[in-house]
């Protein structure tokens, strides 16, 4: 069953194939350190050489009877971690588990001895021999578990901090898909209903089939929109297909006096833009530079892509906007604002300024991310 959203999830078991891979690798590696020293020893101090083979099974012996207990220790210190407000409770557990460990330890090491010399002395002989090689070595045994516990407690806290992290990241993507979407939501029917005050306006001027072309266009516009606002992203080319749609639209509205141009490198229409990224700016445009004009307007739309930023600039001859909409407080301003700071952060801006020429310019720059 899949976990709630909010909760972290739980520690994997402590025991895996891989950890007993590492701990077998592990023992072997300082068995062949132990087999190679046995041999350099005897070498050094003059006396016969050791053979190869018996170095390592008199190492091995040794090293690999902990592999047994050093898989316990991690289970133990995963069943009982010295970390949160238990750990007072978990010490005696581990002192007593390293006296127990370090005692089957050493009683194994001696079955081995008894092993490779064909011979069995009774359970007897074997506890007072575990025993005693377990007291001579409880140093060691104590050294051996304590670096166990610590390795596996700090996986542990790391793996667990890991954990944190990643689902504070996906409560994050969360909220900003969550806001995301609502700001879509905002936009959506701000388009339409200005899209719809166009036709109306058709209609009430008398040019009827002009209004029932632009209501056939506004259902496949319609469809477009519907479906781009459902991502946070889409390429470019999807974008200008909305706001060729739209332009078409307003194009019916002022059919002498909007002239349009827009160009696009191949590298930008590529580029992943929020949607909607431009319809609200060009709206400005033909609100606040064509439809205040009795001349003629023009609108130009431009993207290219310069050192990793695609630039989006929307300019036109008009009038200029007032003073609220120069100051982001129209809804389309504010609304691509928020929407570049949620998805961008600081790489994300919108700047509007006058035209010294006359007219308006507002360019967007986004980090270019492609979708292909």
């Amino acid at each position: 069953m899949a976990q709630p959203t909010g909760e972290v999830a739980v520690d994997r078991p402590p025991l895996t194939g891989r950890v007993v891979l590492v701990v077998c690798a592990i023992w072997v590696a300082a068995g062949l350190v132990l087999a190679g020293q046995a041999s350099l020893d005897a070498t050094l101090r003059g006396g016969d050489p050791v053979a190869l083979g018996a170095a390592l099974r008199g190492a091995f012996t040794q090293t690999l009877a902990w592999i047994p207990a050093t898989l316990a220790a991690i289970v133990l210190a995963a069943r009982f971690p010295l970390i949160g407000g238990a750990w007072r409770r978990h010490v005696p557990v581990h002192l007593v588990a390293a006296v127990a460990l370090a005692f089957v330890s050493n009683a194994l090491v001696v079955l081995g001895y008894w092993a490779s010399s064909g011979q069995f002395l009774g359970v007897g002989v074997l506890v007072r021999q575990g025993a005693l090689w377990m007291t001579l070595r409880l140093h060691i045994a104590l050294l051996i578990y304590a670096a166990i516990l610590a390795v596996t407690q700090g996986l542990m806290f790391y793996r667990r901090a890991r954990a944190r992290e990643l689902h504070l990241a996906r409560l994050e993507g969360q909220v900003t898909r969550a806001r995301l979407q609502a700001l879509n939501a905002q936009i959506r029917p701000h388009f339409l209903f200005n899209t719809m005050h166009t036709i109306g306006q058709l209609w009430r001027s008398g040019r009827a089939d002009s209004a029932d072309e632009m209501l056939d266009r506004l259902g496949s516009l319609f469809h477009r929109v519907q479906d781009s606002t459902s991502e946070a992203e889409i390429p470019l080319a999807d974008e200008l297909d909305m706001v060729r749609e739209y332009l078409a639209i307003e194009a019916a509205r002022f059919p002498d006096r909007l002239r349009c141009s827009i160009d696009a490198s191949d590298e930008a229409l590529e580029t992943l833009v929020p949607p909607l990224i431009l319809q609200p700016l060009v709206e400005n445009a033909v609100r606040h530079g064509v439809s205040r004009a009795s001349t003629a307007g023009r609108i130009d739309v431009r993207a290219v892509v310069d050192s990793g930023t695609l630039s989006l600039v929307v300019r036109d001859d008009g009038s200029g906007f007032d003073a609220a909409t120069m100051n982001g407080k129209g809804t389309g301003l504010r609304n691509t604002r928020e929407r570049l700071a949620e998805l961008y952060g600081d790489a994300g801006r919108l700047d509007v300024r006058r035209d010294p020429a006359g007219g308006t310019v507002v360019t967007v720059l986004v980090p270019r991310r492609s979708g292909t």
